[in-house]
């Protein structure tokens, strides 16, 4: 069976500054691990063409192109011109650190207010650090998910990866690429009825 080149989309990955995001996608694109925390200035964006296999659409050759946006609270005027034409977003809190988890529906909400309601999936990074220090309670990862998931009309997946370790790495990116492609067969099937 040959593969289908999908038209590439944008996703943003988002969240505070520090939980890992750049750590997250330079794992994603084989570039491994520093320990050094880089802060993103403004935005960059990356580019990966990755196979997807389908159990509906077959296999597919997806374009994705990854913005990384700032997450510190200087950046937030100039974030909203990188959000344009985003089909979905990677939303990322550091599971060692709670007030990012609690600063999540800021996220979702900037995003939407960017971008109108796009699917999203929610990303606890620094698994790594699980048993070694407290960490954000899952029955209120689980009440977030489910609020959002209803508002959204589709299940948002939740992933515990670890940039350190590339646990869960290509499973963050292989959900979003899900997630999104999902929403838009489910738009395209709500016009045409």
């Amino acid at each position: 069976m040959s593969k289908r080149s999908v038209p590439s989309f944008k996703v943003v990955i988002i969240g505070d500054g520090g939980v890992g995001k750049t750590s997250i996608i330079q794992r994603y694109l084989g570039y491994g691990f520093r320990p050094q925390y880089l802060k993103t200035i403004g935005a960059n964006f990356y580019h990966k063409v990755m196979e997807y296999k389908d159990l509906k659409l077959g296999d597919l050759e997806v374009q994705l192109i990854v913005w990384d946006l700032a997450g510190q609270p200087r950046f937030n005027e100039v974030r909203s011109a990188y959000y344009k034409g985003a089909r979905g977003a990677a939303i990322v809190f550091d599971i060692t650190k709670e007030e990012s988890f609690k600063n999540v529906p800021g996220w979702i909400q900037e995003f939407w207010n960017n971008v109108g309601i796009k699917p999203f999936v929610l990303v606890g990074n620094k698994k790594d650090l699980r048993g070694e220090a407290k960490t954000v309670p899952e029955k209120e990862v689980k009440e977030l998910l489910l609020h959002y998931s209803q508002k959204l009309g589709v299940e948002i997946p939740y992933i515990e990866s670890s940039a350190k370790t590339g646990e869960n790495i290509e499973k963050i990116f292989k959900s979003l690429v899900k997630i999104v492609l999902d929403f838009m067969i489910k738009k395209l099937k709500k016009r045409s009825n």
